[in-house]
């Protein structure tokens, strides 16, 4: 009995503590049923300043379910989501679980997609709080008190308009907005205080600002420094650091022509960021202006006075992830003399017809000397917005086009770019203007055949330009790229000599046309 009597007495001790970190239980009102919505809503808003004051991200806090169990108590949920860093977390954890408080957090995720260093991770958890029934109301979550005089960033001294529910003794600790103090004496309403406790910025407060009592359990009223330090030192969340072994990326050589700077960084990989980036240095003499930052980055605009050639400059790479915490290497480099810009040898290419086949092949000599250059040293390719349907042969640069009636006659510059072989390699950019024009003989037709005395004409109607024009017997005419001069005037027809071809043309129709037609072997006159 005796037993029973002293387990009946823990109990009860074990229960009047519990009611005494409860949350506080709303008042019976006129429905006289009980329920937890303040208390809800005064936990919520507990949660909302410690994870500001932890320095807590994209931060939203919402009620969850509020429960009854039985007679005895109320189970209250508040769901906090959030981004925050390991540090923060623990620092949560930690001030959350020394508060004096009949909670727990029932739920907890960590997410996130880095895993080396100190990543901002996702965070969501329930925290769960019971309200006793039989736990004694009020108004707040833990006793509360206004500051009657502003507080200065430096100030040690405060005055609070009331301390009735603050310990009048021993020291305790307050927080003000998201800094702790701790109070070291009191006279009345007169505190003095101790500023920036548990790594917390002393701030300046207008009176009339909130202070609240910070209870913590007694064994754990206060953590320093170093003890936080051992709750982080490990993260459960970030995968242990590989073995570091630093290596040097060949860098091969680099080549530039004079005038253009060169501008390069050296490449390294498996080292251990925590312990800073590597740094470079030349050993040993280098080109007269070239520079390598300890960044790894090279520079150089030699002038006139440094002959072209090849240069092999030897560097180092410090860091602790490096074998013996050092690499070497060489980098070659290789100035070259600019070249002088190429020109177009022939820059009057043949008009280009709509809807006939079109081709040109440039060729290039160099402008200083307008001597060839070696076309099997250069690619061809197009520049920006060609026309359309346009084609260039990488190897020839020949150009082949057959532009339709959609395309706008008249001039255009087309934009060839060349390069050659040589490293690094040298582009030149050329323009080539064409002129787009309508297909004459396309439209030129042979309208009729006269005769006055002797003297025989014939008659031709360019349709394009609305142009009429008459020619004699040796005559000679250029319609579109064909030139050829009439050779016989007949009743009917005209034959003319294109070349050494000689063409029977008849009336009605169009110098195309009579190009289209089959030609009898000997034209002679037949009428």
């Amino acid at each position: 009995k005796s037993n029973d009597l002293l387990g009946l007495a823990r109990a009860g001790k074990q229960l009047g503590e519990w009611r005494s970190i409860s949350l506080p239980p709303d008042e019976i009102g006129k429905s006289k049923q009980p329920n937890a919505l303040d208390a809800q809503r005064l936990y919520l808003q507990w949660l909302t300043n410690l994870a500001q004051l932890c320095g807590f991200e994209s931060l939203k806090v919402l009620p969850g379910s509020v429960a009854k169990k039985g007679n005895i108590y109320f189970s209250v949920i508040v769901k906090v989501e959030a981004d925050a860093r390991y540090e923060q977390l623990v620092r949560f954890l930690d001030l959350f679980y020394r508060t004096r408080l009949l909670h727990r957090v029932s739920s907890l995720n960590v997410s996130t997609k880095v895993f080396d260093g100190d990543p901002v991770m996702r965070i969501s958890f329930d925290a769960e709080g019971l309200a006793l029934l039989d736990a004694k109301p009020r108004r707040t979550l833990f006793p509360q008190t206004k500051l009657t005089t502003s507080l200065a960033e430096n100030g040690t001294s405060l005055q609070v308009a009331d301390s009735t529910d603050f310990p009048s003794k021993e020291e305790f600790r307050i927080q003000i907005k998201n800094e702790f103090l701790n109070v070291t004496a009191v006279n009345g309403t007169t505190w003095t205080v101790e500023r920036g406790v548990e790594r917390t910025t002393p701030g300046s407060y207008p009176d009339g600002t909130i202070a609240e009592l910070v209870k913590f359990d007694p064994d754990q009223s206060n953590r320093s420094l170093d003890d936080f330090r051992k709750l982080v030192a490990t993260s459960i969340f970030v995968k242990p650091a590989p073995p570091y072994r630093m290596k040097l990326t060949p860098p091969g050589e680099k080549a530039f022509t004079r005038g253009k700077p060169l501008d390069f960084s050296l490449v390294v990989t498996g080292y251990d960021s925590l312990l800073g980036k590597p740094d470079f240095e030349i050993v040993g003499e280098a080109p007269a202006g070239l520079k390598l930052e300890k960044t790894g980055k090279f520079t150089w605009n030699p002038d006139n006075s440094v002959p072209a050639g090849k240069y092999e400059v030897k560097f180092d790479v410090r860091h602790p992830s490096a074998p013996l915490g050092q690499l070497t290497d060489v980098v070659t480099i290789r100035l070259r003399e600019p070249k002088p810009v190429p020109k177009l040898a022939n820059d009057k290419p043949p008009k280009v017809y709509l809807n006939r086949g079109w081709k040109f092949r440039p060729e290039l000599v160099a402008a200083a000397t307008a001597s060839p250059t070696n076309p099997s040293n250069l690619t061809w390719k197009l520049g920006d917005k060609p026309p359309q349907g346009m084609t260039i042969d990488s190897k020839t640069g020949e150009l082949s086009w057959m532009p339709d009636d959609a395309f706008p006659i008249g001039e255009i510059t087309v934009q060839l770019i060349a390069t050659d072989t040589d490293l690094p390699p040298l582009s030149t950019t050329i323009p080539l203007k064409l002129e787009v024009a309508d297909d004459a003989a396309q439209f030129t037709r042979l309208t009729g055949v006269f005769t006055i005395g002797e003297n025989k004409r014939a008659l031709f109607a360019d349709q394009s330009r609305n142009l009429n024009s008459e020619l004699g017997e040796g005559e000679t005419f250029a319609i579109s790229e064909l030139s050829g001069k009439i050779k016989e005037i007949g009743s009917r027809h005209i034959v003319v000599t294109l070349g050494k071809e000689d063409l029977r043309w008849e009336i009605g129709d169009s110098l195309r046309e009579a190009l289209a037609k089959p030609q009898e072997k000997s034209l002679q006159n037949k009428e």
